[in-house]
């Protein structure tokens, strides 16, 4: 009985992990089908962790004062992880590391950083 029980837990842990790989290999495969599951969660994903990259950058580099509100630091968050996401929408996830790494891209984020401070009113 416990020999049935072993191979039954065994069978189902080989599929969830099958079932799970196979799900995240169709989202990286599609993620910029436009307007398709995978590109929804590609673009929560990317948004979100640009909206984290930006918060670190201001965290290291932006003095906090009596001028700068945490509503304008995080409007210029939204602004940037929005805005850049437009940049990268078509990148594949495999190939966005290169991508990023491009001196384009670099001065493209820097200038999308720029405008989106200056537009919620970042001095």
């Amino acid at each position: 009985m416990l020999k049935w029980i072993f191979i039954i837990f065994v069978a189902v842990v080989v599929i969830v992990v099958g079932g799970l790989y196979g799900l995240g290999s169709f989202v990286l495969h599609h993620a910029t089908d436009e307007d398709s599951f995978s590109a929804g969660i590609y673009e929560k994903t990317m948004e979100s962790r640009l909206q984290g990259f930006c918060n670190d950058f201001i965290k290291q580099n932006v003095v906090p004062d009596e001028e700068n509100t945490e509503a304008q630091f995080k409007a210029t968050c939204k602004c940037f992880a929005n805005d850049m996401f437009e940049k990268i929408r078509d990148v594949p996830p495999g190939e966005l590391e290169e991508f990023l790494q491009k001196k384009e891209s670099d001065k493209s984020a820097q200038n999308i950083f720029k405008k989106c401070a200056y537009q919620s009113g970042l001095n």
